[in-house]
This record gives structure tokens, C-alpha cells and sequence, in this order.
């Protein structure tokens, strides 16, 4: 719901990293305001963008501790997974739209490309391949819907070495329990789209980002959506509604 006083186009969630950076990382310096295009607003405290691996949730460990090889973190933000991959010895590429969020991480040693997923894809330079391709932190949500999901999976097959494996993480939509929640995917389905579909943009003061879709699915969704594409899942790791999927190319 557009608000003539909010200016768009702006790096909002960029200004959230770096003030919550410029302070610490410290808990209750900086807040991520993300609003759905329901009204829904929510509030994220920017310091879990700054967490070691202890502090995460077992998904979040996982994943992390089936990287190998060179890795490819998309969505990087400040390098909240790239860090300590750099720290044990892995050969990261971050990829992040946000410019902020790149500054930040680069000034955290993670070399970064400031692009979203589906520039990468479309306008990649000569980047290489890689042993992992990581959608670390609910990042499969990058997939943004039914129909984009499995053009931007095949698109990221032609980054993926021998034996790579494709680690994405996300929350299973249909778990929730919140009437708001419930209401919002069943709209969806009745306009044809995934149940865990959202329309989404970071709020910053009298700025936000332009709006973007976000995608939550189930494991089953997403094995549905592999079909038409060069990956199959391997195995799939739950906690909760929470999960990582591993995905082997077929």
C-alpha cells in the first residue's frame, strides 16, 4: 500500500545494515521494518544480520557445515554465512543488490557482486564455477514465485561445477497458524500462486525499497518446481517448519 511520503527506489535495507554496522552489530541498534502489500508490517532486529553460527538457528548450522569448495552466497547480505565460510579456509563470492549491504560486507573481507539474482543470471560476468551454491537465511524465497522459480534454478546450473550441490533454506508456509497469515496465503491460491508467496518492501524513516516477491515453500513445492530443471533434491533437513534442502544437479 504505496504512502505518497515514502520515497521508492531507495536502499532502505542498505541503510538498516550499515547504521546497525556502525554500531556494533549490536542488538536493539537497528530495526529491518518489512511491510507486505496486505498492510502486514513486521520488525527484525538488523543485529541477527551479525550473528556468529552459534547464535543460529540448527538450519541455518547445517547448511553452513555442508558448504565445500568455492561457494556462491546469494543474497550475502553483511556476510552473515561468507564470513566464517572465509574463516574456514572456502573461496566465497557474495551476491547482493543492496549497495549497503555490499559495502558492509566487503568491509568484512567478503568480495562481493552487486547484483539481483536474476541479473547474475541474465548479465553475469565471468565468474567461474562453483562446488556449492548457497541461498542461505530463507533465501530460497529468492525464487519469487511458481512461475520464475524454475528459470532462475536452471539459470544457476550454469555456475555449478561437477558435483555441485545447491543449499537453500527456508520457512514452510503452511505451518503458520496466524488467522492474517492464513487469510493472505489462501488469496493467493485463489489467484493462482503459491500459498507462500509475498509481496514484500523494507521500510527505512520516509524510504523503502521497491516492492519484490518472496517466496516461502514447502519441500514438496519445491520438488514440484524442480521438475523442469536440472536439479533434483538430495536430501531435505527439517526443524520445525524450518528446513534446508540440498539439491544435486540430475
Amino acid at each position: 500500500m504505496d504512502n505518497e511520503s515514502t520515497a521508492p527506489g531507495l536502499d532502505a535495507f542498505g541503510a538498516v545494515i550499515e547504521r546497525c554496522w556502525s554500531r556494533g552489530g549490536m542488538p536493539g541498534t537497528a530495526y529491518e521494518i518489512v511491510e507486505r502489500d496486505d498492510g502486514f508490517i513486521s520488525a527484525l532486529d538488523a543485529s541477527c544480520y551479525f550473528t556468529s553460527p552459534d547464535q543460529w538457528a540448527p538450519t541455518d548450522r547445517e547448511t553452513l557445515a555442508r558448504c565445500r569448495g568455492r561457494v556462491l552466497d546469494i543474497g550475502c547480505g553483511a556476510g552473515r554465512h561468507a564470513v566464517p565460510l572465509l574463516a574456514s579456509g572456502h573461496n566465497v563470492l557474495g551476491v547482493e543488490p543492496s549497495p549497503g549491504a555490499a559495502r558492509v560486507a566487503r568491509e568484512r573481507g567478503v568480495t562481493v557482486i552487486e547484483k539481483t539474482l536474476e541479473d547474475l543470471i541474465e548479465h553475469a560476468d565471468d565468474i567461474g564455477v562453483f562446488d556449492t551454491i548457497l541461498l542461505g537465511g530463507e533465501n530460497l524465497g529468492l525464487l519469487e514465485s511458481r512461475d520464475k522459480a524454475p528459470s532462475l534454478l536452471s539459470g544457476l546450473a550454469k555456475f555449478a561445477a561437477k558435483d555441485a550441490v545447491l543449499l537453500g533454506v527456508s520457512i514452510d508456509p503452511h505451518h503458520t497458524t496466524r488467522p492474517h497469515h492464513q487469510a493472505y496465503g489462501q488469496s493467493n491460491v485463489l489467484r493462482g500462486r503459491l500459498f507462500g508467496q509475498e509481496r514484500l518492501r523494507v521500510r527505512e524513516t520516509v524510504t523503502a525499497t521497491p516492492w519484490f516477491d518472496y517466496l516461502f515453500l514447502a519441500p514438496e513445492e519445491l520438488e514440484h518446481l524442480l521438475a523442469d530443471t536440472p536439479w533434483t533434491m538430495r536430501e531435505c533437513l527439517s526443524d520445525g517448519p524450518h528446513y534446508v534442502a540440498e539439491l544435486t544437479l540430475s
